[in-house]
């Protein structure tokens, strides 16, 4: 690895611990630590750990498909991190699209229609975050599969 990778990988650890410093403070930084949210009359209790990994990760994804595309997939280290951090996002997509088709089986409502005589439920929209979700994990997966070709063709050329 040359020296100019090791300077962009520390420095986007860097980065990322002066975000995660910022945002959860020093106490943050514990396996105890959880993030409290609040959404209507509902709390969702979430560890901070879960976070971080979802924040790294977005991190060096975002930094890191800049990098690959401005060098045209020719950066073979920068591509190996990108494709390593596109493979960890679609694994916490399909954890979420997991959780979702949990919570999306839960709440159903049920309205009392009083002119037509009858019950009559309701599912949300909970679709629609399904759709969403696998939506963008169909696109990471499309985006894993082209760098992984563009990498392959440009490294054998090096060759």
């Amino acid at each position: 690895m040359k020296k100019k990778e090791t300077f962009w990988i520390l420095g986007t650890i860097c980065f990322i611990l002066i975000i995660i410093l910022w945002i959860f403070g020093i106490d943050g930084l514990t396996l105890e630590s959880v993030t409290d949210i609040n959404v209507h009359d509902t709390y969702y209790v979430i560890a901070n750990i879960h976070l971080i990994v979802l924040l790294t990760t977005l991190v060096f994804f975002g930094v890191y498909l800049i990098r690959m595309l401005k060098r045209n997939f020719k950066n073979l280290t920068a591509n190996l991190i990108f494709m390593i951090s596109d493979l960890t996002l679609i694994l916490i997509f399909t954890f979420l699209i997991s959780l979702v088709n949990s919570i999306r089986a839960i709440p159903t409502t049920a309205e009392y229609e009083v002119f037509r005589g009858g019950i009559e439920g309701s599912n949300g929209n909970g679709w629609n975050a399904y759709y969403v979700l696998l939506t963008i994990q169909l696109l990471l997966i499309i985006l894993l599969i082209i760098s992984g070709i563009k990498t392959g063709l440009n490294y054998k050329q090096a060759e």
